[in-house]
């Protein structure tokens, strides 16, 4: 628990500290804790918003409505019909964010700290420390959103933010932790974040993306949703 602390307190030195001594079951530990707030969060989620409101009501965002006057109205229809239908399993995922940031994010930096690097450096300690930095920043974003999450417009903005302030707290620690446990420069560690980030978050995100689109559009075209 002193690593963990030295980290929320002072993250440049809490790095190397938990690089050192950090233990996998600390980590295991809160990664969990931040799965459950995410999975409270998720069903208040469910239970208070429906997919038509986040689309058609008038507090969507301005990427929805650039996607509404991208696709058109009758497409963007079919889009949350099919949101609609897979709803369930779009909440039960998010539930489980935490856990595929800390795993997918430490291995996708360790392969690319291999592939750019070379590099032989023990998996252990940075998927240790990876746990830690997501632990300490997905729990208070988690809770924001649990405890914020039904509070209007000034309730997403205030979740909106401490999202932010989180996820750049987190790229920092992975960061520093590239520079320290694979003994690469600052420019390098930022290459093979981007790298991790790149194979290993956006490819399969337009993946799904596409996928959807593609399902849509076969949708559309063979009759099988009619408009809204």
């Amino acid at each position: 628990m002193r690593e963990l602390l030295a980290l929320l307190r002072a993250p440049r030195g809490g790095v190397s500290s938990v690089l050192a001594r950090g233990r996998l079951s600390v980590a295991l530990a809160g990664v969990l804790v931040a799965t459950a707030l995410a999975a409270a969060s998720s069903a208040r989620f469910a239970s208070e918003v429906r997919v038509q409101d986040v689309v058609f009501g008038p507090g969507r965002s301005p990427l929805v409505g650039a996607l509404i006057g991208a696709l058109g109205v009758d497409l963007t229809a079919a889009v949350v019909y099919t949101l609609e239908r897979s709803f369930g399993l779009l909440v039960l995922a998010s539930a489980f964010t935490p856990l595929f940031i800390w795993i997918l994010g430490a291995t996708a930096v360790h392969l690319a700290a291999a592939r750019l690097r070379g590099s032989r450096a023990r998996f252990g300690p940075y998927l240790t420390l990876f746990g830690y930095a997501t632990a300490l920043s997905r729990i208070p974003a988690e809770g924001a959103a649990l405890l914020l999450g039904g509070g209007g417009a000034l309730g997403a903005q205030a979740v909106q933010l401490v999202g932010l302030v989180a996820l750049a707290w987190l790229a920092f620690v992975a960061w520093h932790g590239v520079v320290l446990h694979y003994a690469v420069g600052g420019e390098r560690a930022a290459t093979i974040l981007a790298l991790a980030l790149l194979l290993f978050y956006l490819v399969p995100l337009a993946l799904i993306v596409l996928a959807v689109a593609a399902v849509v559009t076969a949708a559309v075209w063979l009759g099988i949703f009619s408009g809204p």
